[in-house]
């Protein structure tokens, strides 16, 4: 029996249909989120809760509904890729997003008892610098990647659609709104060290997922672990969950399986955390072993 908990294959499967596309028969499956897309869905499957709707703009300022979780605890958790997410919008242009929306959604629930905000799969790269004056309540941030915000255009800025001469541009803008840096602070494009300012705390996503889901006892019985998201690449080593998972996996002596839609530039750095990577989530063609 192997657990099979991949995470979200960006715009194109959630973690739950992920999980239900690679699962055999007799599997356990535990869908995960690292903070990015999906992060609702895995914490409502685990833990339960309500969903709430809000409307709020999307990163080109277009009203939409989305959800926020109520978890039976009261605490209200946001997924920031559900407000201003790369793969809910149909053009990539970081320096006209904004991500306005989430800093306005944040400010309607002030008054919650305690807030976690996913952070991963943004569209933007501005910092937070059109949200307005906020106030939070006690705040965990699940940031989907390690990425210092000095570090947060040169890594993510083109793969959210920028283009070379853009990234200065992008880079400045960040610089110039005096945020904090370090770890996770580049996080949805600077959001992690808007949200730190504010006197959020910042988390590794991934790790603090496979807590509040109980990854360890849902390895128990398990004779291996599978895996995957979208993409391999270098950017897999910045935090991402399917390494974070490979690691826990080995710790516990299980065999760990990889499989990924494509593969981009690094993707054997990455690879080398699993005994086995395949890629394409129908053919199953061998990429690594």
């Amino acid at each position: 029996m192997k657990l099979v908990c991949p995470t979200a294959f960006k715009g194109t499967f959630s973690p739950l249909e992920a999980a239900r596309r690679l699962a055999g028969t007799g599997d356990r499956l535990l869908p995960l989120s690292d903070g990015g897309d999906g992060f609702l869905e895995c914490l409502q499957l685990g833990l339960g809760g309500t969903l709430l709707w809000f409307k709020v703009e999307d990163p080109f300022g277009r009203m939409r509904a989305v959800p926020v979780l109520q978890l039976p605890d009261g605490t209200i958790a946001i997924e920031s890729a559900q407000v201003i997410g790369l793969a809910s919008i149909p053009e990539r242009d970081p320096v006209r997003a904004s991500s306005r929306g989430l800093g306005e959604l944040i400010g309607q629930l002030r008054q919650a008892p305690k807030l976690w905000i996913g952070l991963g799969g943004s569209a933007t790269v501005d910092g937070g610098r059109d949200w307005p004056l906020l106030q939070l309540p006690q705040t965990l941030v699940f940031c989907d990647v390690r990425t210092d915000l000095r570090e947060a255009v040169r890594v993510f800025g083109a793969q959210k659609g920028a283009r070379p001469e853009e990234l200065p541009v992008l880079q400045e803008r960040l610089w110039s709104l005096g945020l904090p840096d370090g770890p996770y602070t580049g996080a949805a494009g600077g959001l992690g060290a808007k949200l730190l300012a504010l006197g959020a705390e910042l988390a590794d996503g991934a790790e603090k997922v496979l807590d509040v889901l109980g990854f360890e006892e849902a390895c128990r019985g398990c004779e291996a672990v599978l895996t995957g998201e979208g993409r391999l690449d270098a950017s897999s080593l910045e935090g991402k969950l399917p390494v974070a998972v490979a690691k826990r996996a080995r710790a516990l002596g299980l065999r760990v399986l990889g499989h990924f839609g494509s593969q981009g530039v690094g993707w054997e750095a990455a690879a080398a955390y699993f005994d086995e990577v395949r890629l394409g989530l129908n053919d199953g063609s061998s990429a690594a072993e």
